[in-house]
């Protein structure tokens, strides 16, 4: 988002530059002045950065660095041209080096305004080693002077609405997005609950589904115990009266005979007995 609204930034400046440019060019023309040329130049140096700008959007950053250090060379002619601190060059530096501030960040806006800072230093506080005077009041135009504090007035009260324009875009947007970030908030504690919620329910079936389990298990486990008392009862306790039965039949058909529906009646019995066992052991 930073990246984003330096490069809109740049954008506008450019575009007030070129104006401003434009209206430099026509006083120059008008005037005959020395620095049509170099007008002239400027003018097309702001086109030209302008549509790279607006073509390739991540370059702004090294596009802002070679507009701010190609620069450096004009300030200095035009403060050496029309007055230095008597002229209008003054204003439009500080509101350039504010234009620096807020199109660059990190090192590269260190040495760019490190750069700017030591050369209005050297103008200002070292003409003897510049030769160029402080202030020379045999250049400025009284004339023109007021008519250039109003065009670079209404430069900075255009470029102040565009930060302002641009504040009040972003701040309704963080609003929004806060907004939206409330509402999505507000969403995901509806579903945390919901979910603990279900966790709840479901640690719930979890111990009422693990009573249920013991309480299948005692019942099989008395299930078991009570087929193996029946099958001990069967294998012993009934079964043996049975043998004993069938052991008397045997000896009793050699003396008596007419004892084989005993005998059959018993070896069923017996029969059914082994069959019992067999499914209950």
């Amino acid at each position: 988002m930073r990246a984003q609204l330096e490069r809109s930034i740049l954008q506008f400046g450019l575009i007030l530059a070129c104006f401003y440019q434009a209206y430099q060019l026509v006083n120059s023309f008008m005037a005959k002045s020395t620095s049509l040329g170099l007008n002239i130049g400027l003018t097309f140096f702001f086109l030209i950065l302008l549509l790279l700008n607006h073509k390739y959007s991540g370059s702004h950053k090294w596009i802002a660095i070679i507009l701010h250090v190609t620069l450096l060379p004009a300030l200095i002619y035009f403060w050496s041209e029309f007055g230095g601190l008597a002229g209008t060059v003054p204003i439009i530096l500080f509101v350039y080096i504010s234009w620096i501030i807020l199109t660059l960040s990190g090192i590269a806006k260190a040495f760019v305004l490190i750069l700017y800072g030591g050369i209005f230093f050297l103008l200002t506080l070292l003409p003897e080693i510049t030769g160029i005077d402080v202030y020379n009041h045999a250049v400025v135009n009284t004339q023109q002077l007021p008519v250039d504090f109003f065009v670079e007035a209404l430069i900075i009260i255009a470029f102040l609405t565009h930060m302002k324009n641009k504040y009040t875009g972003y701040r309704k947007r963080v609003e929004h997005r806060n907004v939206q970030l409330k509402s999505i908030n507000n969403t995901l504690i509806r579903q945390n609950d919901s979910l603990r919620y279900s966790q709840e329910e479901t640690l719930s079936i979890n111990e009422n589904l693990e009573q249920l389990i013991d309480r299948r298990i005692q019942k099989i486990e008395e299930k078991n115990c009570q087929l193996e008392e029946y099958a001990f009862i069967n294998a012993h306790i009934l079964r043996g009266p049975v043998c004993r039965i069938l052991g008397l039949v045997n000896l009793m058909q050699n003396e008596q005979p007419g004892l084989e529906q005993v005998s059959e009646k018993a070896h069923e019995v017996d029969k059914l007995i082994r069959k019992i066992n067999s499914i209950t052991s």
